[in-house]
């Protein structure tokens, strides 16, 4: 039986496993047309960090070398997506800028929306082109999905998940501090993949239904998706700065729109984290571990 959450006529470990086996074969399928469309490869991607997450999970059943290879692989079939992604989401985020009227109307923000369309299609193209290499990351998440049948977890719970999301809490919460008073885009980014994995990771706990988990989970994507803005503001300022250094054009209205609306960001970023990571990371877990037992005792 496939799932995307944990299920409680099972123990933890072997409803990771199937999450981790679901997420993979899902992700698979993208791989499987050269025609992939800009939907598969969002969700594709997603399907890898949800995978990677509940990996996170399995973590101390797997052993940290069995971890290591298998995330590893995993991050390598991901990297394969990101050129398609990154180019779509610099197109978006222009067009959503120029919505302002005065940028609307600048004829050199007009030349590099042009210029990055045209990288946006280049970059789809390639990656059509290439469908020997789309097959081959198939074949490795199938052989993924293969040595899980050989994965040595035994029929474990909260003892074996619950330091797993601890930790996976403690490295976000780690993060906090370096996100303030005046972030780099590098804090604020590595940052996010650590809010995105506790995130994903309280998703695969929804069965549980508690109001306390529902409250984290939304705390969560509130914050990621505030940061992924943010990280989507500074790719196409980094872009763009190399368009006018190419060109020689003025683009500071877009320079200046864009620092303002990072600030707003992070600002809200750190206004978002500050309540979600306040526990400590031992605290913050008893009581989820309380509806993990109280859960398992209604199901049995």
């Amino acid at each position: 039986m496939a799932s995307s959450t944990i299920e409680a006529g099972s123990s933890g470990t072997r409803a990771l496993q199937r999450v981790v086996r679901h997420f993979a074969r899902r992700a698979g399928r993208a791989f499987a047309s050269a025609a992939t469309s800009d939907t598969a490869v969002h969700e594709a991607r997603k399907d890898l960090k949800r995978c990677r997450t509940a990996l996170r999970l399995l973590r101390p059943a797997l052993g940290e070398p069995k971890f290591r290879r298998e995330n590893a692989m995993l991050r390598g079939a991901a990297h394969s997506l990101n050129a398609a992604r990154d180019a779509k989401v610099l197109t978006q985020t222009l067009q959503s800028l120029r919505r302002s009227p005065a940028l609307r109307r600048d004829a050199a923000m007009a030349e590099l929306l042009r210029v990055l369309q045209a990288e946006e299609a280049s970059v789809r193209q390639r990656l059509r082109a290439q469908p020997s290499r789309l097959l081959h990351t198939r074949r490795v998440l199938d052989r993924l999905c293969s040595r899980m049948d050989r994965w040595r977890v035994g029929p474990r719970g909260w003892s074996m998940l619950g330091p797993a999301l601890q930790r996976i809490y403690r490295s976000g919460r780690r993060g906090l501090p370096a996100v303030q008073p005046l972030p780099s885009d590098r804090a604020l980014h590595e940052w996010r993949k650590q809010v995105k994995y506790l995130r994903y990771a309280l998703d695969i706990l929804t069965p549980m239904h508690t109001r306390k988990l529902g409250e984290l989970a939304r705390q969560a994507k509130e914050l990621t998706d505030c940061l992924g803005e943010a990280h989507d503001l500074a790719m196409l300022e980094r872009r763009a700065r190399g368009f006018a250094k190419h060109t020689g054009v003025d683009i500071q209205p877009l320079i200046m729109r864009i620092e303002r609306r990072r600030g707003r960001l992070s600002r809200d970023a750190f206004a978002l984290g500050e309540p979600l990571y306040r526990a400590k990371p031992r605290e913050w877990q008893r009581p989820l571990a309380r509806h993990w037992r109280r859960w398992r005792h209604v199901a049995s």
